[in-house]
């Protein structure tokens, strides 16, 4: 008879899963010890952190669509870990969370590093089952094997998300009787369900609204990246010539240089996405849950369903009219509707062109008007940098297929409002916990899945130190990315909203953040004048190796000073 922890390994195989993100260490070393050989197949990816290996898989997951597994001892990936696997829960990325509770047998006694959940140790099934969509606990080898494919299973289907088995010591090398039910069967036959569509009628229903609309606007969401709909998303945008903004993790939806492009829009988005989803009549929602960064704080003067007709499109029929009341929700998966809707505009919007030619018309002026992705800034050079001319010199000095990864923090933000993206599906974003340290970490991810691209990790200082020690898993399988890291030596965010003279806990001592990149083996240089950066560019990605380009920039500009929210200007 097989073990449990055999069929583990089986199942990650044919589910299609090709890397594994961790730490080996309790009852999980056996099952890293039988990935042994299957490199070809499977892939160990032994990180410094559990914190980075989620990380690392959130990013890997958005990147294809597909989970990857993060895998260690339970109470670190319970505590640890739980930084990446939040992020992935409240940014819908699949993900396979494998783990044990570290009983040794002896659950009811005093255990070392227990999780078990008994007197005397640390509650992890219900640490787990707070974070992720599905949690098992496996008291038997055939509940971890088979618990390790529905995990896969619930992970990927509907909105996806981590989900986790967590293994009792005894369950993981224990025999599995595969002769009596529940019986054992290809993991393929679990994941063979086709994307869910609406239905005809309802798509219909969208079509009349739109037909009768004369300033329609289509408002493009992390579901978009999600779905791999952005093919899809441009076909209608065109049909309908009607403009895109993007939430703030839909960011390159639809590349910013297109002519219907509006950024992003919300409280730090551009001005002409706020003010042309405000005077819209019909809004198409894709994949967007609409925060209240998204919407800018809920104000009527953006977003309104007393004077527009709202259709939101969600793989969770729970998100569609979560925000705010909508005319009609497409429940499905957002290729596959947007498809839908494209298929059947094709007469009506060519018919009803005419009714939104000005509409179409005015978005050139509207975006000149409005400073599309422009600053005076962002063309001034100086030392320190300031961070609107940094933004714009990336734009200038990277090619256009360059894959971004975000952090938190003022450094998101400048890069979220000034960067404008010539390429879509090129910004990856934490959004859901949205914390400090995702960018680093995250830009080795996606790395393993875009290795003959760019890949830059925009940071700053604060998050850079929180997660550097990713650098040290870029080195060792190779990973050629740049990290940018916006050195200010304080948080700066925090910093800003704190009054001169009151000042507390926001300010870091002065370190050259690319002596510590080389400590670990990469390039690195600190420069403190613009001017420095193109050349830095080119030497970093000359060099092959994972590079740190830590740029001191003026701790004068904030993104306060372009907030929506601050500003009452066209409120209703």
């Amino acid at each position: 008879m097989p073990q449990a922890q055999e069929l583990i390994v089986q199942f990650l195989e044919e589910a299609g899963i090709e890397y594994v993100f961790g730490i080996p260490g309790g009852g999980t070393g056996q099952i890293y010890n039988l990935l042994v050989g299957k490199e070809d197949r499977v892939k160990a990816i032994l990180c410094r952190h559990e914190q980075t290996a989620a990380i690392m898989a959130d990013a890997y997951a958005r990147a294809t669509g597909k989970p990857a597994v993060v895998m260690g001892q339970g109470l670190f990936i319970g505590s640890n870990a739980s930084f990446g696997i939040m992020e992935s829960m409240l940014s819908s990325s699949p993900m396979l969370v494998l783990t044990d509770t570290s009983d040794g047998g002896s659950a009811q006694h005093p255990a070392n590093q227990s999780g078990a959940g008994e007197y005397g140790s640390i509650d992890l099934p219900t640490i787990m089952k707070s974070m992720t969509k599905y949690t098992t606990l496996a008291a038997s080898p055939k509940e971890a094997a088979l618990g390790t494919q529905l995990a896969i299973k619930h992970a990927t289907s509907g909105r996806p998300g981590p989900a986790a088995v967590v293994m009792r010591s005894s369950s993981i090398s224990g025999e599995v009787d595969v002769e009596s039910p529940p019986f054992i069967h290809h993991t393929a036959g679990y994941l063979n369900t086709a994307k869910p569509q609406s239905a005809p009628q309802d798509v219909e229903k969208a079509i009349e609204i739109l037909s009768a609309a004369r300033r329609p606007v289509i408002m493009a969401g992390n579901g978009v990246h999600q779905g791999k709909a952005h093919a899809q998303l441009q076909q209608l945008a065109e049909m309908w010539g009607a403009p895109v903004a993007t939430s703030y993790k839909g960011k390159s939806a639809l590349a910013e240089t297109h002519p219907l492009a509006l950024g992003m829009a919300g409280v730090y988005g551009q001005e002409a996405a706020n003010q042309a989803v405000g005077d819209a009549d019909v809004v198409i929602i894709v994949g967007a849950k609409l925060s209240p960064q998204d919407t800018v704080r809920e104000r009527p003067h953006v977003f309104d369903p007393h004077r527009q007709r709202i259709i939101q499109i969600d793989i969770d029929d729970r998100n569609a009219g979560w925000t705010f009341p909508v005319e009609l929700g497409l429940i499905g998966d957002a290729g596959s509707i947007l498809a839908q809707l494209v298929e059947a505009s094709q007469e009506v919007a060519r018919s009803t062109a005419s009714n939104r030619q000005e509409w179409t018309d005015s978005l050139p002026r509207r975006k000149s008007e409005a400073g599309y992705y422009d600053d005076p800034a962002m063309h001034t050079d100086s030392s320190p940098v300031m961070p609107q001319r940094l933004v714009a010199l990336l734009r200038e000095n990277m090619p256009d297929n360059t894959v971004y990864a975000l952090d938190a923090g003022n450094n998101r933000t400048w890069m979220a409002h000034f960067y404008q993206s010539a390429q879509a599906n090129t910004f990856f974003a934490p959004g859901g916990t949205a914390g400090m340290g995702w960018g680093l970490p995250a830009a080795v991810g996606l790395k393993l899945v875009y290795r003959d691209r760019p890949v830059v990790g925009v940071t700053g200082d604060g998050g850079y130190m929180m997660t550097v020690n990713a650098l040290s898993t870029a080195m060792q399988y190779d990973l050629p990315l740049i990290c940018i890291v916006f050195n200010d030596s304080a948080l700066g965010m925090v910093r800003h909203h704190q009054a001169e003279g009151r000042r507390i806990a926001s300010e870091f001592v002065e370190t050259d953040n690319a002596a510590v990149a080389r400590g670990f083996g990469c390039f690195g240089v600190q420069i403190n004048d613009s001017r420095d950066l193109p050349v830095a560019l080119q030497d970093a990605q000359a060099s092959g190796l994972p590079s740190v380009i830590d740029v001191i920039i003026d701790r004068g500009p904030s993104p306060d000073d372009w907030r929506a929210d601050l500003r009452t200007a066209g409120e209703t």
